[in-house]
């Protein structure tokens, strides 16, 4: 029997919260994303966050907000590109939710992120090519680790990755 939630994990740009709320829909589940209970909580953008008080902050935010969604049932729960990087969200995560990673290529992640006004702190300041290439070198791993399920994402419109993600869901 599958768990009551479905948790997308994956990095930046995957399409984590776009995919998320398609799939929601579908299986009639509630979506709900853990930057935006973060946001909500303390009433700043994910940016301002750690403009004003640091990554550590946030993170401590962010186990937060994956504490109370994964407490929540039938839900579709769009995580945070750095929320598997803490063990304690994972065994958290883990508990009520099936991980399914959207694997994305650099390259894609760079074209989905040129021209949007979202702002990431993560890549504020630094050579974007080499720091998503570095970051996803570095998380993939983890994501692969910690996933039920992987699906790519390249090249895939958002309907089709819905798609693939439920019949995996039918495999399990």
């Amino acid at each position: 029997m599958l768990p009551s939630n479905i948790a997308l994990v994956g990095f930046m740009g995957a399409g984590k919260s776009t995919v998320g709320r398609v799939l929601a829909a579908r299986l009639g589940k509630t979506f709900v994303e853990t930057d935006a209970m973060v946001e909500q909580r303390v009433g700043l953008s994910v940016a301002e966050v750690f403009a004003q008080r640091g990554e550590s902050c946030f993170r401590e935010l962010e186990a937060q907000a994956v504490l109370d969604a994964s407490q929540r049932r039938g839900c579709v729960i769009a995580c945070g590109g750095g929320v598997v990087l803490r063990e304690d969200n994972v065994v958290t995560l883990k508990q009520s939710c099936l991980l399914v990673y959207l694997d994305v290529s650099a390259s894609f992640v760079l074209r989905r992120l040129t021209g949007q006004s979202t702002v990431r702190p993560l890549l504020e300041g630094v050579d974007r090519d080499v720091r998503v290439q570095e970051l996803i070198t570095q998380r993939r791993p983890v994501y692969e680790a910690v996933a039920d399920i992987t699906v790519s994402t390249d090249g895939l419109a958002v309907e089709q990755v819905v798609r693939r993600i439920q019949g995996r869901l039918r495999q399990q």
